[in-house]
């Protein structure tokens, strides 16, 4: 490989840095560095989500699960995806609270529902997730360079993890959010490109639309017609577990409530749920399955099947675009990066710092706490990747954190949103016994899910502590509101509709062809929007 491409990685940090120097000029406040004031359009809303769900792990991980274990694989992809048919529901009255009550947080919210010691509670197992997230993506961020491009994992963890530690210090969510834009639009025009070329690679001399129409019938010899089948090896458990897996980490996690509390509208946040989960359940999670087969058929000895999709893009593209996809991947990988430290920014700053301060009975200074934020960024992003150069094993018993946070947190949460009857002691038994349990599953290495143990050890301890003690119906009446539309519901029905046919037509190859240019059409329509809707708009979302 010539080394005049490595210029574009190194043009590509350069402008991530440049990014949270601009912003950095508009952070004056909390609510500027914390939630982008609250402002945050619906182009650069999806962008921030997707980038941040649909991260390096997914592309290469998932195109080489793909690789390896056949198209029955798509279904992690779609059942994360459909996680966000419940965030739905919950993010506009989640945005309502956070505008009406002036929070920040998940804390915050734990707090205005139940009491200061719950919300300590939730800081702790989040801070912990958060910590743990970044430390093992830092390394991931290492591994992956030095994989696909032969540098030393030590210079590449270093270099990226000083750029991103920058950049999310300066630029605080907004900073984030628009690097998580560009990192958008570079992963899914790769994305466009590998399927397209790699499709016209097995049908020579033909076009997009005419290689759709013959492409099943080569896979299917090349790698047989069970390795393209949706249901092979697939059971309905396996399915269900996926999905409650998922479920915590997309909805109820302090990266993710961030946004929603960012966004412009109660209805913008909805929304964009819904076109999570196309993008997500469907599209990002068929054509990158289609990665993972055609990589199949065209590398066929692929020595480590994770590098499929920047092989498959250095093989059937050219060099030159190969490596501006590869350096779309880096940036997935440091989008995981930059949210989590932010995240535990927060967190020391918001729900320790100034929580400490006013119990104390002391005034909270705007930038002192934003000060607060930037060095703890900088601290705990020097601390996890000195961990990850120096101790890698750790970050094993790190990434266990986000298992924790989810037993133990998930239905407090819930309950706490649609349960009038929940309270503070249901609440704490909840997430003590959840994440209790959850630890305890992670060591026994249990058939079942961790985090599925620990969830319903949860629930368990939320609704007998809530019944067993004294109700507090005057908290519980703060969340009981009714937040989606009637037109919104309209929608609602819609997207499953449209996401149950899919679907089915996943199952059948004979329409392979047809969701595949819906699937081009798609990605390639949302590039579009992401380029419009970076621009303000006086009106709507």
């Amino acid at each position: 490989m010539s080394n005049s491409l490595y210029i574009i990685p190194a043009i590509y940090l350069i402008v991530m840095v440049i990014v949270g120097i601009i912003v950095s000029k508009r952070q004056e406040t909390r609510s500027d560095f914390y939630v982008a004031s609250n402002k945050m359009n619906s182009g650069v809303l999806f962008a921030t989500i997707f980038s941040t769900v649909v991260g390096a792990n997914t592309y290469m991980g998932f195109s080489g699960m793909v690789y390896t274990g056949g198209f029955s694989m798509a279904w992690i992809l779609v059942a994360a995806g459909s996680s966000y048919f419940l965030l739905f529901f919950i993010s506009g009255k989640i945005r309502r609270i956070a505008q009406t009550h002036n929070v920040f947080t998940l804390p915050d919210l734990m707090e205005l529902r139940y009491n200061r010691p719950v919300a300590l509670l939730t800081t702790a197992f989040s801070l912990f997730a958060l910590v743990g997230g970044a430390g093992g993506s830092i390394l991931g961020v290492g591994v992956i360079l030095n994989t696909i491009l032969g540098i030393d994992t030590t210079i590449a963890i270093l270099i990226t993890a000083i750029v991103t530690i920058l950049y999310t210090t300066l630029g605080g969510l907004m900073g984030v959010a628009l690097t998580d834009w560009i990192q958008s639009i570079i992963m899914i025009v790769g994305l466009i490109l590998v399927v397209a070329l790699g499709m016209s690679a097995l049908v020579p001399d033909s076009g997009v639309i005419s290689s759709s129409f013959q492409i099943t019938d080569v896979l299917s010899r090349v790698v047989g017609s069970d390795f393209l089948s949706l249901t092979e090896g697939m059971t309905f458990v396996m399915v269900l577990a996926w999905v409650i897996t998922f479920m915590p980490l997309n909805t109820i996690s302090q990266t993710q409530i961030q946004r929603i509390y960012a966004a412009k509208s109660e209805q913008s946040i909805q929304r964009t749920s819904l076109v999570m989960v196309l993008f997500v359940g469907l599209f990002t999670a068929f054509a990158l399955a289609l990665v993972g087969i055609l990589g199949k058929s065209i590398i066929p000895d692929i020595g480590n099947p994770e590098t499929v999709f920047p092989m498959m893009a250095m093989e059937v593209i050219n060099p030159f675009m190969g490596m501006i996809i590869v350096t779309g991947i880096l940036g997935a990988c440091m989008s995981t990066v930059d949210s989590n430290l932010l995240g535990a920014g927060i967190h020391v700053s918001r729900d320790l710092y100034e929580r400490q301060r006013k119990g104390a009975g002391k005034e909270v200074q705007e930038k002192s706490s934003i000060v607060v934020t930037r060095w703890t960024i900088v601290i705990i992003g020097v601390l996890s990747t000195v961990a990850a150069i120096m101790t890698p094993s750790i970050m094993e018993l790190l990434l266990t954190t986000l298992g924790l946070f989810a037993g133990g947190t998930f239905a407090p949460i819930l309950f706490g949103l649609y349960w009038r009857r929940a309270n503070a002691a249901g609440a704490a038994a909840g997430i003590i016994l959840g994440g209790l349990t959850t630890i305890i599953s992670v060591i026994a290495q249990t058939a079942l899910d961790p985090v599925i143990i620990g969830i319903l050890f949860s629930i368990t301890g939320t609704v007998i502590g809530s019944l067993v003690t004294k109700e507090d119906f005057e908290k519980g009446d703060v969340f009981q509101f009714k937040s989606v539309a009637s037109k919104d519901l309209k929608f609602l029905g819609v997207i499953s509709v449209f996401f149950v046919l899919f679907l089915l037509g996943m199952m059948n190859l004979n329409t392979w062809p047809y969701l595949i240019l819906i699937t081009l059409v798609a990605l390639t329509l949302s590039i579009v929007l992401l380029i419009i809707y970076i621009f303000p708009k006086s009106k709507g979302a």
